[in-house]
């Protein structure tokens, strides 16, 4: 009897032993099991703090209030905040979106946190987007895609379209960053900016030159790959755009070769494009923006926020309400008046006015234009002109096609200390609905130069030898090229559409293109969301 109490006594021992060590792992369980709820409660409040800044008229200005919006969901509730309560940390100009997860447990409630940066005015992050075929061509063409501020969410910039991405010459660069060995051995390209001088691998962060193999055979994924952008692969989410490789979205192309790429590594070593370094290559369903003047006359029907024009804090790319702003921007008045243009007080100007505009900045540079500025018509620069000083506030709307003929030295600078003037837009082409040319400027069929012919359809033709330097959005109607020993320095992001395809979206032939992507310029379209980074918060 003894050996048996003894024995009962025993396992009764290690049976509470066990009942409490399997209660205490079920309320771990739970515990977690709660954690992990929250997390996505979090991560919902995320998403639909997207989904309602995206709604709003407005998505760059939209806010919640102070103690946020709470919404019971499942099996508990998400808050979210956007600009407001505990959200920001994400620099000026950029929207902070943070949502917390709760669950009631065991009598106590389970939190998470979660925190995005985004940019408010666009459902698209890409340095450069074409509609149509983004092509690269030239053994001396240099593009760069680097981050503005180093360091900022968004990181590098990448390059997508909704047709085809096409590298015609192996020996072209992009990103091709300080190749060789490294230190004293290593090629650097010194590129002189509007703001000085500067090795190429000071635009991505590098203090000195990184120490890298650039043969694709011997590292076909190089570790400085992770400072760049990526190749995106986009399709539209309504309709079709057809390409030459018969894919669903736009694919990647070397050569002639229609055959896809389907990643960077075969991109440089099965390829030979041993100078272009990208992130990785993804695929993306987005919005196509800006379709033709006919949707942005649609949007602007349906859009009641725009009742008081001039109030509007942001910049819709309507050429009709961009030409409003245009005729309402009376800052010009005084040197139309000089230029014996009155009574103009108005700032759009057919192309012959333009051009009596820009022979008096030519000869006194220490004058400039102000605020929004529509051409009626076709317009080319053949010579240099400075359209708003070192820190302006000009947009050049045109309705034609954008000319800079060989040599000229076009600048068009912004106030980039504030968000105002990183949202602001540059150059917007829109051509004419009529596709003809006016004034002096070429007409329809004919060339403009290198080969590329203009007819109004809204296309931006550098010729060789000519200089760009502009701040915020760069938005084609029809297109881009730029041609031999163009150079092209830009803060903010390029967009290009494309109305047929003749021409390319965004052609390149032994240029330079310094790009320092700023995704504030892209809420220059006034629509949707996109998030550049997020994180949990403690």
């Amino acid at each position: 009897m003894i050996a048996l109490l003894a024995t009962a006594l025993i396992v009764t021992t290690i049976s509470i032993a066990l009942i409490g060590l399997m209660n205490t792992d079920l309320t771990h369980a739970s515990i977690q099991f709660a954690v992990a709820r929250s997390f996505y409660l979090a991560q919902a409040g995320l998403a639909e703090a997207t989904v309602q800044a995206s709604a709003a008229a407005d998505p760059a200005a939209y806010t919640t209030p102070e103690q946020g919006v709470t919404v019971p969901y499942g099996s508990g509730r998400f808050t979210y905040w956007v600009d407001a309560g505990p959200a920001d940390g994400c620099g000026p100009g950029l929207k902070t979106l943070v949502a917390e997860g709760e669950v009631d447990v065991l009598r106590r409630t389970i939190g998470a946190r979660v925190r995005a940066c985004a940019v408010g005015g666009t459902p698209e992050v890409a340095a450069l987007f074409g509609v149509g075929r983004v092509q690269f061509g030239g053994a001396t063409s240099r593009v760069y895609l680097a981050p503005y501020q180093v360091g900022t969410p968004g990181g590098g910039g990448s390059l997508g379209s909704f047709t085809e991405i096409n590298f015609t010459d192996s020996d072209t660069r992009v990103n091709a960053v300080s190749e060789g060995t490294g230190g004293m051995g290593a090629m650097t390209d010194l590129l002189t900016l509007r703001d000085g001088t500067f090795a190429d691998y000071q635009l991505f962060g590098f203090p000195e030159p990184p120490d890298y193999n650039a043969n694709p055979e011997a590292d076909p994924a190089p570790w400085i790959s992770s400072v760049f952008g990526d190749i995106i692969k986009a399709k539209p989410t309504t309709g079709v755009v057809t390409n030459r490789c018969g894919t669903p979205r736009a694919c990647v192309t070397v050569g002639n070769n229609l055959t896809d790429v389907l990643d960077v590594s075969h991109l440089r070593e099965t390829n030979d494009l041993r100078h272009v370094y990208l992130k990785g290559i993804r695929e993306e369903t987005l919005p196509q923006l800006a379709l033709d003047a006919a949707v942005f006359r649609a949007q602007a029907g349906r859009n009641t926020a725009n009742a008081e024009l001039n109030k509007i804090p942001r910049l819709a790319l309507d050429p009709a309400t961009l030409r409003t702003r245009a005729a309402r921007n009376t800052a010009n008045a005084e040197l139309n008046n000089t230029v014996q243009l009155q009574p103009k007080t108005d700032s759009v100007y057919s192309p012959t006015e333009f051009y009596q505009v820009m022979l008096y900045l030519m000869m006194h540079p220490e004058q400039s234009l102000q605020g929004t500025v529509y051409i009626d018509g076709t317009f080319a620069f053949f010579r240099s002109a400075d359209l708003g000083g070192v820190s302006g506030n000009v947009t050049l709307a045109v309705g034609g096609d954008l000319i800079l003929y060989r040599n000229a030295r076009v600048t068009i600078r912004h106030d980039l200390s504030t968000p105002a003037g990183r949202r602001m837009p540059g150059i917007v082409v829109f051509g004419t609905s009529q596709i003809a040319g006016t004034g002096p400027a070429p007409t329809m069929g004919q060339q403009a130069c290198d080969g590329q012919g203009v007819g109004g359809s809204g296309r931006l033709v550098l010729c060789a030898g000519s200089t760009l330097t502009v701040d915020g959005l760069i938005y084609t109607q029809d297109g881009m090229a730029i041609g031999p020993g163009a150079f092209v320095d830009q803060v903010g992001a390029m967009y290009h559409n494309s109305r047929g395809i003749s021409n390319p979206s965004f052609l390149i032939q032994d240029a330079t293109v310094v790009l320092r992507f700023d995704p504030l310029a892209l809420s220059a379209f006034g629509t949707g969301i996109a998030t550049l980074s997020w994180q949990q918060l403690p």
